[in-house]
Parts: structure tokens; C-alpha cells; sequence
């Protein structure tokens, strides 16, 4: 091991399904981090993406935990699991990167964020969006008034997964049904893909979401968890916003948040594509012209490894995960809230039909 390598942080992936792929990708062109063993309770994957980077594969997670050379782990595993595992590694003295939604209860969310500040160890949440091009120029745009004061959003989640992507996600690598089992993975296309929007959204915002009324569907047969979902969402200075979600939905591939204030619009592009992020403006800003639509042009960025480097140099220098275990709780609690409202709030009827009252 060369000296430049043995000063980058030695990183342990928990969990070898195609979430792990990008991030172990990332791992490999990192000057901050760097991959020294993987496992998984399915060997043959821990094997394959062991040997595709040339590390060991730890049969158990105790012999992971105990490599010397792993000072942090990627927790990338079924959502009931992550908890659960996260604890092991910040019990054995790992900084922990973990999957969202990082925990399925808040008490779990809280008891992590209280182990790792308890131990002085990093607690992150893979909410990768946040280093996007697009998102990083709105941040700035949005927090230095660009838009004025903000007072609606829009966020819209338009899929159309495969349709067995319940039993193999989306890239296939494993064969296993968690994701449609409400009691593995606590909720379905809210939790699983329009999570990321929420977190973005408070990322460019600053702003929480004060309150949610929702309702959600499910229309694939088997399916526990929600494939679609709509809310209501009133946001921490009093702004209004609307948050449409579906798993299913022909022709699908559109991600998008826009962002109204007093002085203007946003609109962000689908965070996988690559769109210009859209702005409309009612005084001018900058060299930006007032009245009309501009067009910002989006430098491609490797989102996973800026994540994944951000967190690492975190450890480095012993600071807290730049986005953190309370960044997870507040998506999670915002998202679980949806949930119950759904599922206790019952619609108003509408009446369509005349009271059969006549007149002379």
C-alpha cells in the first residue's frame, strides 16, 4: 500500500446489491477514499464486487467490522436493515454512511444520531442530489434572493419503473421482494425516490416542511407500499407547495421541482437528465435580464463521488457528515407524516348530485 493511499480514508460497503455499484465506482477514482473490503449475506455478490475491485469479501459482517484498514462503511442494504446495521458500525467505532431513509422510525433515527454524536463519529446519509450542478446554482440563487421570498413548489416524481423492479430493482443484480414488503421497506415511491426531492428541496431552500396532507395508491397487485401519491405541503415560512408522485406512469422519466417566489421562477431539471436548470425573473440579477426565461447550461458532475468524497473528508478532519443523520430524520419524519395522514384522514366528499329541491 502506497503512502497516498494509506492516508485516504479505508471504506467497507455493507450490503452488494446495485446501489453499492456507483459508490464502489466512486470509491475506486477517489483521492480521499478508498474501498478495502465488502460484504454481503449473499456471498456470491459479496465475491463479485469483491473481485471486480480487488478486495477481500469478509464472510461475516464481524470480520468486516474488525478490518483494521476500515475506518468507515456504506451501509446499502433492505430499509428495515440500515438501522439496525448502521448501530453495528458505530458501535464498533466506524463512521457510518448509510442508504436513505437511513432508519424507518424516527426513535431509530434518533437513537443513531444520539450513538454517533455520543462517540464523535460521522453519521451521513447517501442524499446524493445535493451535489448536482443544477442544485448547487438554485442554492445559491434561492438563498441570495434570486426569486424573492418564496411562496409555492411544485415537486413531481414520474416513473415508469419496470414492471418487476419489486422483486429486482432497477438494476437486476439481485433477485429479493423487500421492496414491496411494507414491514422491510416502510414505504414505496415516496420514500424510495421522491425522498431525495425533499431533501433537496430543504438543501436549496433552507426551508422545512411545516405540515403534509396526502393520499396514496397502490395498483400493482402484491405491492404493500405506495407506487402513487399526492400531497399537500405547507412549508416553514407559510410558502404552499404540491408534491405528485408515481411509480408507474407511461411514458415516466420526468423529475422535476419548480420553485415560485415574489421576483421569480425556478425550475429545476430531472436531476438524471441533462437539462438546463430554467429561470424566469421579475427584476433583473446579476447579468440575468428581467422578463424573460433563461436557460443556465449544467456541467456534468459525478454526483456519488462528490457525495461520497465530501463525507470522507469529513472524517478526515473529525467534522460532522456534511449531510447528516439529522438531515435523514427530518425527510423521514416529513414523508412518515405523509403516511399517516393517508392513512387516518379520510377524504371530503364531494356532492355532485342536487339536493331535489324544487322550484316554483
Amino acid at each position: 500500500m502506497t503512502d497516498a493511499s494509506a492516508a485516504r480514508v479505508g471504506f467497507g460497503i455493507i450490503g452488494c446489491g446495485g446501489a453499492a455499484l456507483p459508490v464502489a465506482t466512486a470509491l475506486a477514482g477517489s483521492a480521499v477514499a478508498a474501498l478495502r473490503a465488502v460484504h454481503d449475506r449473499s456471498l456470491p455478490l459479496a465475491r463479485d464486487l469483491g473481485e471486480q475491485y480487488d478486495v477481500p469479501c469478509a464472510a461475516t459482517l464481524d470480520e468486516l467490522l474488525a478490518e483494521p484498514g476500515v475506518q468507515a462503511v456504506y451501509v446499502a442494504v433492505p430499509h428495515d436493515q440500515l438501522a439496525p446495521l448502521a448501530r453495528r458500525a458505530l458501535e464498533a467505532g466506524k463512521h457510518a454512511l448509510v442508504e436513505k431513509p437511513m432508519a424507518l422510525t424516527l426513535a431509530d433515527a434518533d437513537a443513531l444520531i444520539d450513538l454517533a454524536e455520543t462517540r464523535g463519529l460521522a453519521l451521513g446519509v447517501f442524499y446524493e442530489l445535493r451535489h448536482t450542478t443544477a442544485h448547487r446554482q438554485a442554492r445559491a440563487l434561492v438563498q441570495a434572493g434570486a426569486l424573492g421570498t418564496l411562496t409555492a413548489v411544485q415537486l413531481l416524481t414520474i416513473i415508469d419503473k419496470r414492471p418487476d423492479y419489486w422483486q429486482r430493482g432497477l438494476t437486476g443484480r439481485s433477485t429479493n421482494s423487500w421492496r414491496a414488503s411494507r414491514a422491510q421497506a416502510g414505504g414505496g415511491v415516496v420514500l424510495m425516490n421522491t425522498s431525495h426531492a425533499l431533501d433537496a428541496l430543504r438543501y436549496v431552500t433552507g426551508l422545512e416542511v411545516a405540515g403534509i396532507t396526502g393520499q396514496t395508491d397502490t395498483w400493482v397487485p402484491g405491492v404493500e407500499v405506495e407506487d402513487t401519491a399526492a400531497a399537500t405541503l405547507r412549508l416553514s415560512n407559510g410558502a404552499l407547495g404540491s408534491l405528485f408522485a408515481g411509480a408507474h406512469l407511461a411514458g415516466g422519466g420526468e423529475e422535476r421541482t419548480d420553485l415560485y417566489g415574489t421576483q421569480g421562477q425556478m425550475r429545476l431539471p430531472d436531476p438524471y437528465g441533462n437539462g438546463p436548470l430554467e429561470l424566469y425573473l421579475r427584476r433583473p440579477w446579476g447579468n440575468l435580464a428581467a422578463d424573460t426565461w433563461h436557460r443556465l447550461p449544467q456541467t456534468p458532475v459525478n454526483a456519488y463521488a462528490l457525495a461520497l468524497d465530501d463525507f470522507a473528508q469529513a472524517v478526515q478532519h473529525s467534522q460532522p457528515a456534511p449531510t447528516s443523520g439529522r438531515d435523514a430524520r427530518a425527510v423521514l419524519a416529513t414523508v412518515l407524516a405523509l403516511y399517516e395522514s393517508a392513512a387516518t384522514q379520510p377524504l371530503l366528499a364531494v356532492t355532485h348530485e342536487t339536493s331535489g329541491v324544487k322550484h316554483a
